[in-house]
């Protein structure tokens, strides 16, 4: 089936209807649709798209920024509201929006303010509205003019204690002006647009400082400016005052006093405190209290649910040192990181001892749930063959009271091969995991453990697969460390100190067999160790709370393996086998290098439209015991996360020319991968989101294997081999979970021959097409 130039025709005439027809249905006589809104400024350094959240009434969404679907939708329902499919039509849609002149008042005021706050204080801002066939399309129009700057920065601090933590106790004044250390820094410069926003960072910076060098009761209340404009055209003198501390005595009437600094005295911590049960703390009765040091920890009925060690290790509030903000900061997220516990709250207790201030600590937590039980199933589609896949997971999440969890996970899967096989492919398997919240390795120093939020995993799976190729078994153990540092939380770490893995076949299909490349039937499908180590960073600014905010992501990663045992062999002088490898117990292992990174972002147009974009880049050498790559370290592509003009393993290596009935997925593997992808986003209605997109890369090969010709790397031609595909999706999105289905179309098929390759020319959905079901985005 082709799709023609008429049906491209076609459908952008149905757009064009969809965007005009009807938008009026639902607009009351004498009232108008607010069909656009526009800004224009005479500065170019405020873009419209910056300017729109200051608008207090914006038209009806457009989808893809195109189409006012939900509009569309809403005017499709009868004008009899009583009826059952009206009222549903509607709620799936979105009502006009009706032009109202008070919000437009509203807008000019919200804009206006904005300027004058970053300093334009002549700034002039208008509407212009213009009304025709029942539609209302407004511009506002702002003019900046000239801005006031800061000709001069000075200050005073009235507390001495306070100007000395802030600027050394060798300072002999407590005035400090621009030329001053104090003022350098400042974000507040001289020659600075009079921004107060900048203005209000500033006293910000100054308090965060202040109550990270022992001032609790320090707040941003307590500095004021005085700004004098009067002295020069659009130019202001600005002084910053740091207030001491005022308490109010009666009626007008107030006592003033230096800034105290405050010191940590005594925690106490409750490990079984639920505020539903117990009113406030001193209505709580301890069934069990344990006393180190300064350190007072308490257990309610459910007894000692977590060592008090543990406790006290995970907490940065040192008794006797100098209040901090930042360690009442890590100690939450430390206490949050432990997985027995839930519902942390901290608070502070001030008092007096000696003319000194004191803060007693008061550190609430309760036992989280210690055992869970998960399941799930979801259906599969690879390549065309359809199943399911179903898990059965437990956890223990205080498995010896440390807050270490302890983890199992059954795992299976059955899928419909489409092969000329009679099989089907199952796939069963087994994972343990043993999570300790810390390094489990010796001579770290104690300094070192506590900047880090850190955890020791131990894992070992069994998986057993059949396919009509071949019967499978993996065995894997491992030892990996994970940590993020405690102030960069988008930060994190894995590192992999062993990874063992036993590939073993108790059967294989000789047709198979016989189709394999030499090299592939001698190290990809045969009994293999691959014994190594790697190392993984990751960053990512997605937070679930916020999810409608900017995101960038980036990930990198190498691994090695077989080099210990490389060496080992050959300082033992083993004995090479027939195909020239080194084996370990009559096994051969795997010997490469492979390193991966990763990049993607997110940018949000408006709080419906949203453009992504992603780029992945990968490579693996097999060298010395290995002339080829173990078969489960190869790079495929095609698929619902990589290019979906093709399914999954159906794209590459290079210009390779896949045979149906004859080409394996083996030899649709490679060594290099690259992929590309552009996404714009954009939600229709209720819970469903659309997609399109634009994917391009593929796989190459890192030697000429037999096999698969036209999948070698070159430098003078890879380009020419990077394929492209294009398409629509629909997302259904619940918040917790994604269910998404793409559709993609081939643009370029690099295993094509000439002017042949531009598929997009002639579009046919019956060669040329592809769906993907997945969960999540795919990138």
């Amino acid at each position: 089936m082709r799709v023609s130039t008429v049906g491209y025709i076609i459908l952008l005439v149905a757009v064009f209807c969809l965007s005009s027809c009807g938008s009026t249905k639902f607009v009351p006589e004498d009232e108008y649709l607010l069909n656009k809104v526009s800004i224009k400024t005479d500065n170019p350094e405020y873009k419209s798209s910056d300017l729109q959240s200051y608008v207090r009434q914006r038209p009806n969404y457009k989808m893809f920024g195109l189409v006012k679907t939900q509009l569309w939708i809403y005017n499709r329902s009868g004008r009899d509201s009583t009826k059952w499919l009206n009222r549903q039509i509607r709620k799936i849609g979105e009502p006009p929006v009706i032009y109202d002149s008070t919000l437009v008042y509203k807008s000019e005021t919200e804009l206006k303010k904005l300027f004058v706050n970053k300093g334009f204080l002549n700034v002039e801002v208008t509407s212009d509205v213009q009304k025709k066939d029942k539609k209302a399309n407004v511009i506002y129009r702002i003019r900046t003019n000239e801005p006031y700057r800061i000709r001069s920065f000075a200050g005073i601090v009235e507390d001495t204690a306070v100007y000395h933590a802030l600027y050394g106790p060798d300072q002999p004044s407590r005035r400090f002006t621009g030329e001053s250390n104090a003022s350098r820094t400042s974000l507040v410069k001289p020659g600075d647009l009079f921004d107060r926003n900048i203005l209000d960072e500033e006293r910000q910076r100054i308090t965060n400082l202040l109550r990270n060098r022992g001032f609790y009761a320090f707040s941003k209340e307590f500095i004021s400016y005085n700004a004098d404009s009067s002295l020069m055209s659009h130019a202001v003198d600005l002084e910053m005052i740091l207030h001491p501390y005022s308490t109010k005595l009666s009626e007008g009437e107030t006592l003033e006093k230096p800034h105290s600094r405050y010191y940590f005295d005594h925690v106490y911590i409750y490990a079984d405190y639920d505020p539903l049960s117990y009113g406030s703390i001193s209505s709580y009765i301890p069934s069990d209290t344990v006393q180190l040091g300064n350190y007072t920890i308490y257990y309610g009925k459910s007894g000692k649910t977590i060592r008090p060690g543990v406790l006290v290790e995970n907490s940065y509030i040192t008794p006797g040192r100098l209040y901090m903000e930042k360690r009442e900061e890590l100690t939450y997220n430390a206490f949050s990181g432990l997985k027995a516990l839930d519902n942390i709250h901290i608070g502070f207790q001030e008092k007096m001892r000696n003319d000194t201030s004191y803060l007693d600590c008061y550190i609430l937590a309760m036992p989280a749930k210690k055992q869970n039980f998960s399941f799930s199933i979801e259906g599969t589609n690879s390549a065309g063959d359809l199943g399911f896949a179903s898990s059965l997971g437990y956890q223990h999440r205080n498995a010896f009271k440390g807050s270490e969890t302890f983890g199992i996970k059954l795992t299976g899967a059955y899928e419909s091969i489409s092969e000329n096989f009679s099989e089907n492919y199952l796939d069963l398997g087994v994972q343990t995991t043993l999570n300790f919240p810390k390094f489990m390795f010796p001579f770290l120093p104690n300094s070192f453990e506590r900047r880090l939020r850190a955890s020791t995993e131990f894992a070992v799976s069994y998986n057993y697969q059949t396919r009509p190729e071949y019967s499978r078994i993996l065995l894997s153990g491992g030892l990996r460390y994970l940590w993020q540092e405690r102030v960069r939380r988008f930060s994190r770490h894995q590192f992999n100190l062993l990874d063992v893995n036993y590939v073993y076949l108790p059967r294989i299909d000789q047709e198979f067999l016989d189709k394999l490349p030499p090299n592939a039937a001698l190290f990809s499908y045969t009994n293999q160790f691959i014994v190594g180590m790697g190392y993984s960073y990751s960053y990512s600014t997605f937070n679930p709370s916020l999810k409608r905010r900017d995101v960038h992501s980036f990930r990198t990663s190498i691994e090695s393996a077989g080099n210990a045992l490389y060496g080992l062999s050959n300082l033992l002088n083993f004995t090479k086998d027939a195909a020239g490898s080194y084996n370990l117990f009559g096994i051969y292992y795997a010997q490469y290098l492979k390193g991966d990174m990763d990049y993607g972002r997110t940018v949000f147009l408006d709080k419906k439209n949203s453009f992504a974009w992603h780029a992945g880049f990968g490579l693996a050498y097999p060298y010395a015991n290995s002339l080829i790559l173990p078969f489960e370290k190869r790079y495929y592509s095609g698929g619902a996360n990589s290019v979906r003009g093709w399914s999954v393993r159906t794209l590459g290596p290079g210009s390779y020319i896949s045979i149906p009935g004859q080409t394996t997925f083996y030899e649709q593997s490679g060594d290099i991968k690259l992929d590309l992808s552009l996404e714009y986003r954009s939600h229709l209605f209720w819970k469903l989101e659309l997609a399109a997109y634009v994917d391009a890369g593929n796989i190459w090969t890192i030697r000429d294997y037999e096999g698969q010709e036209g999948g070698f790397f070159r430098f003078k031609s890879f380009y020419k081999e990077i394929a492209l595909s294009y398409g629509l999706g629909v997302r259904l999105d619940f918040d917790f979970f994604l269910l998404r289905i793409d559709t993609g179309m081939k643009a370029y098929d690099p295993s094509l021959q000439g002017s042949d390759r531009w598929t997009i020319k002639e579009p046919n959905l019956g060669r040329n097409f592809a769906w993907h079901f997945a969960v999540g985005y795919p990138f």
